[in-house]
């Protein structure tokens, strides 16, 4: 009875990553799962331009500014990263490891857009807080020129602090096998710990759950309710939806991100390591969902 216990656990101990795919079919799952966000994501950011393209709010107010803004740069995100994405773990197509121009400026370009995207999430939360306000001061303190510079601003501010990785960032043989990596070691950990953890992560979530919290609880106030145009009161519910967007699909990255720095110097056993990859390809395409749901 013992020898026949220790074969299966010596058996998925050896198991390489592709075995492990196979057997869970999580491959095809998260393949499937990525193609449908990827097409329900672009054909629902395609018609939120339409839709404010013919309506015009964005042009008085604020709130819809940073969404219609926001479409565009989601639109690019999820073409650009999401495919590329999908073609690495759906068909083992990686073009960062055939093209180093495409190695040095795919993810640079896609971070700029993903950052400056969840920069307005953040002044939607931030905007949404202040319309409803119970003062009128305060709401009277959203308004749409602001709106413009810290759109601008936001903008020129992630392209300036993404220069590093175009340089950094580069297409290198090690062993005999090409690998796109960031060649300097301190700008690896800065994206890693700062970056990824932080700017992606934990400060979105913070400012978003602190700002949407006030504002449920100002859209409580009856009398608050009362002065607000049906229109104001419509943009705030689309911020707090896609701040519970922002909760839901980055908290889970926000997790697996510390797991994994907390065990980066941990020794891992095969089975162990081919757990977190797939866990790892899930996340990495879970974590696009705010980009898709608007």
């Amino acid at each position: 009875m013992n020898d026949v216990v220790c074969i299966p656990s010596v058996i998925i101990k050896e198991m390489n990553l592709n075995p492990l795919y196979e057997h869970l079919d999580m491959r095809i799952l998260i393949f499937y799962r990525s193609f449908i966000l990827l097409i329900g994501g672009v054909l629902g950011n395609i018609l939120n331009i339409i839709v404010f393209s013919k309506v015009g709010h964005y042009k008085n107010n604020a709130c819809s500014l940073y969404m219609f803004v926001r479409t565009f740069l989601d639109l690019y995100v999820l073409l650009v990263g999401l495919t590329t994405r999908i073609l690495t773990t759906g068909f083992q197509t990686d073009f960062t490891l055939m093209n180093r121009i495409w190695c040095k400026t795919r993810g640079g370009f896609t971070d700029i857009n993903s950052e400056d995207t969840y920069t307005l999430i953040c002044l939607q939360a931030v905007d949404a807080f202040i319309c409803s306000s119970p003062s009128v001061g305060v709401r009277q303190k959203s308004n749409i020129r602001k709106a413009r510079y810290l759109v601008i601003g936001t903008l020129c501010f992630w392209c300036i602090h993404e220069i590093p990785y175009f340089i950094f960032q580069d297409l290198v043989i090690v062993g005999g096998t090409p690998i796109c990596i960031t060649t300097n070691t301190i700008y690896a950990q800065y994206r890693s710990y700062f970056i990824a953890l932080c700017i992606n992560t934990i400060i979105p979530i913070i400012v978003v759950s602190i700002f949407g919290f006030l504002t449920v609880r100002h859209m409580k106030t009856i009398g608050v309710t009362r002065t607000l145009s049906s229109f104001t009161r419509q943009t705030i519910s689309m911020a707090l939806f896609q701040i519970v967007a922002l909760l839901v699909f980055n908290s889970p990255f926000a997790t697996w991100q510390i797991y994994s720095i907390i065990t980066t110097n941990a020794v891992k056993d095969t089975y162990r390591r081919a757990v977190e990859q797939l866990i790892t390809s899930f996340i990495a395409t879970y974590a696009y969902g705010p980009f898709a749901v608007n």
